[in-house]
């Protein structure tokens, strides 16, 4: 609770909010009185604080009546004094801002504009977003020029002219040609995204890799980004959001950016009475006899060094040799034995006597789950196989394919993340068959966003369904969704329900996550069309990053704020999401998000603290990295398979804490990784010694906790720090509410 003098009245005056809380709390009958003693308790305690350094001893005599007297109605535990370096577990990696003369060009041309129109200096929009001109929103400049519209002034028009270069180029963007950033902390951030290669991935990595290389550098993580500027939300997600796609090679596949048609490759269709995606269907058919016996996480339990990619599937490889083998009852007098291809995995499941087959065949099983037409067809085929029909000789390579169905689909996979949870249904439940099936359409929707497929077919022209499905082993598909599910269990409260109604719940917020589609971002385009002016619009995407904010997608459909939330809440794309103070409290953002981008400073030390606060939240991403550094093997190395290795973790962790408190390992672990406060600001500017102010704030600012006229209390505090007073003799002075 702190008010300083710059801030807005509807955020309310704290004195007089503490203490009518505290007499909310004390009771009718009490309260009022209990808060008259409280104020003049604060006043005593704030008298001392002003006689520092001198009354250091009465000072803290005073702190001890207040917090005897708050404890009785209210409890907070801190976090700063929790971690070995009493910092919180945050730390403020430096960035590299750099001004180059394409910014100054855009500033002196927009600044022509603006002068031309007497419209207000325009020197901390600059600072703030590049292409001012096209992301103008509701701003003075924008009304100026609609003002203007019908006889702009030659002066006007002449400015006007000359600023098209510093304006997006719509026939250079549909090519997609490279963008300029134009702005020094756009173009820190882009330096920071992409130059962790964070575009050539659809998901984050998971926090406990089950095998693969060892992780070089940080760790891939999600941005969220502050700023004080509405426009600079649009700015960012269409910037970022372009480039991502361009580097992704979406334009170096002949694709438009502007262009309305855009490659589906997987799609349950007949052609001419063909059916087209039969192997395809590895994607969607959750075998429950692939993800019984080649779970990754138990070869990974069994081994006491991670396995790489190579080795993890040879050993999925022989695990699945003897199921293999038995195929060849089942091969007849066919020369051809290609649809052994698609055939396998059911075929597998109707020789293990699975109830899989019984959900293929029943007509309220798999054919219902899929909307395309096509698709139950598809299903038709598929069911065939239950039967006592012959396929040719088993091919040599099938049991590749098997192993990357075993380790890449996205519906074997979704099987076992949610049978983790759910150890109770047998592996062949229908309720967890149609739980997994959910998630994998929900992944074909995102294998079929033109800018995925741009990425898989980059390097490949292999089939596509293939390249799903290496693409799934290759990044530790089964991996990232144990983690995942884990994480929705808490988030969705369905801790304590059945576990039929927990998969559902679990599977409606996967496939959600997935299913959502780019945002579109309105971009003006003011040009000088003879002796008036236009502004035209178009619209950019976004969808590697976003805007928190509600919003239509290309087809016309409505997306929430929550919808927003949720998707960067998964460990999907978006993996950067830009906010006003809109997201400052109240919403969580730490599922993938341990960095924060402090685009312009807030203006007290608490708001600092809240943006922070919204990646350092229970079992946030930080918090799981540090985990799994930590406690890898309380999972590795083990005899029988663990249920869901994250409460494994948890559980081992909170044993070894030495400290009665619920803080670790759940909000705080400490390991190599820290909750990262990133400021991209101006060499020079204002706000280097902003940013001093504020973190030399953050140590003072709780001894202002209930004060009246806080900033001059603060102000006195700041003078005696680095003279007669160290921070830490401050932090001694603290009210601690801790229970």
């Amino acid at each position: 609770m702190l008010t300083l003098s710059g801030d807005e009245p509807d955020d309310g005056e704290h004195y007089r909010d503490f203490l009518e809380t505290l007499s909310f709390l004390y009771g009718r009958a009490n309260g009022p009185e209990i808060a008259k003693t409280l104020g003049r308790e604060m006043r005593e305690f704030r008298g001392f604080l002003h006689a520092l350094p001198g009354a250091r001893s009465e000072a803290i005599a005073a702190r001890h009546t207040v917090e005897q007297r708050l404890r009785k109605v209210m409890a907070r535990t801190e976090r700063v004094a929790s971690t070995i370096a009493r910092d919180s577990m945050v730390s403020e990696p430096p960035m590299a801002i750099t001004i180059q003369p394409t910014d100054l060009w855009q500033a002196a041309a927009v600044s022509d504009v603006a002068r031309a129109l007497d419209a207000p200096e325009i020197t901390e929009y600059w600072k703030s977003a590049p292409y001012l001109l096209n992301f103008m929103r509701d701003y003075a400049l924008k009304r100026l020029l609609k003002d203007n519209i019908d006889k702009p002034a030659p002066n006007l028009r002449e400015a006007l002219a000359r600023a098209r270069p510093a304006m997006l180029d719509h026939g250079r963007l549909d090519t997609y040609e490279p963008l300029e950033p134009a702005n020094g902390r756009m173009r820190g951030v882009m330096d920071d995204m992409f130059g962790d290669g964070l575009d050539q991935h659809l998901w984050i990595p998971p926090s406990l890799a089950y095998y693969g290389p060892d992780r070089q550098g940080p760790p891939l993580t999600k941005a969220l980004i502050f700023s004080s500027w509405s426009m600079v939300p649009d700015a960012i997600a269409a910037i970022l959001s372009y480039e991502a796609e361009r580097r992704m090679g979406v334009g170096a596949a002949g694709q438009r950016y502007f262009g309305h048609v855009r490659p589906r490759p997987i799609q349950f269709r007949q052609d001419q009475g063909r059916l087209v995606a039969m192997r395809a269907m590895h994607l969607v058919y959750p075998s429950p006899t692939l993800a019984r016996l080649a779970d990754p996480l138990a070869i990974f339990a069994a081994h006491p060094d991670t396995l790489s990619v190579d080795s993890m599937r040879k050993a999925v490889g022989e695990r699945l040799r003897e199921s293999v083998e038995a195929l060849t009852a089942r091969s007849g007098n066919i020369a051809d034995g290609r649809d052994w291809e698609w055939a396998a995995p059911a075929v597998i499941d109707a020789m293990a006597d699975a109830n899989s087959v019984a959900w293929v065949d029943s007509p309220y099983g798999f054919a219902m789950l899929g909307n395309e037409e096509g698709f139950k067809e598809h299903v038709a085929e598929l069911r065939t196989v239950a039967t006592d029909r012959e396929f040719g000789p088993v091919p040599e390579t099938l049991i590749d394919l098997l192993v990357d169905v075993a380790l890449g689909s996205p519906a074997v996979c979704a099987l076992r993340a949610l049978r983790r949870v759910a150890p109770d249904l047998a592996w062949d439940d229908h309720r967890l068959l149609k739980a997994a099936n959910q998630i994998a359409w929900g992944f074909r929707t995102l294998f079929n966003q033109h800018d995925a497929v741009a990425l898989l077919r980059k390097d490949d022209d292999d089939r596509y369904w293939r390249r799903v499905l290496t693409y799934g082993v290759e990044h530790n598909l089964q991996a990232v969704l144990d983690e995942y599910v884990h994480y929705l269990v808490d988030a969705e409260g369905l801790g304590a329900r059945p576990s039929a109604e927990r998969i559902a719940g679990i599977s409606k917020a996967i496939s959600e996550a997935l299913a959502i589609r780019p945002s579109q971002i309105d971009v003006e385009d003011p040009t000088v069309d003879g002796k008036k002016l236009v502004i035209n619009k178009f619209q950019m995407r976004g969808r590697f990053a976003m805007r928190l904010a509600d919003y239509k997608d290309e087809e016309g459909g409505a997306a929430r704020l929550g919808s927003v939330r949720d998707a960067f809440n998964s460990p999907f794309r978006p993996f950067a999401l830009a906010t006003t103070s809109v997201g400052q409290e109240g919403l969580d953002f730490h599922p993938y998000c341990y960095r924060v981008y402090h685009w312009n400073l807030p203006g007290n030390p608490v708001d600092l603290e809240q943006r922070e606060g919204r990646v350092h939240r229970f079992k946030g991403h930080a918090i799981r990295l540090n985990l799994a550094h930590r406690q890898i093997d309380v999972v590795r190395g083990r005899v029988t398979i663990p249920d869901d290795p994250w409460k494994i973790m948890f559980d081992a962790a909170r044993a070894e804490t030495e400290v009665d408190t619920d803080l670790i390992p759940y909000w705080i672990y400490e390991g190599p990784v820290k909750v990262e406060r990133r400021v991209p600001m101006l060499p020079f500017s204002r706000e280097v010694r902003r940013l001093e102010w504020l973190k030399r704030s953050l140590t003072v600012y709780r001894l202002a906790f209930g004060q009246p006229r806080q900033e001059d209390l603060l102000e006195y505090l700041h003078s005696l720090l680095g003279a007669d007073t160290a921070a830490e003799d401050l932090i001694d002075l603290q009210i601690r509410l801790e229970p």
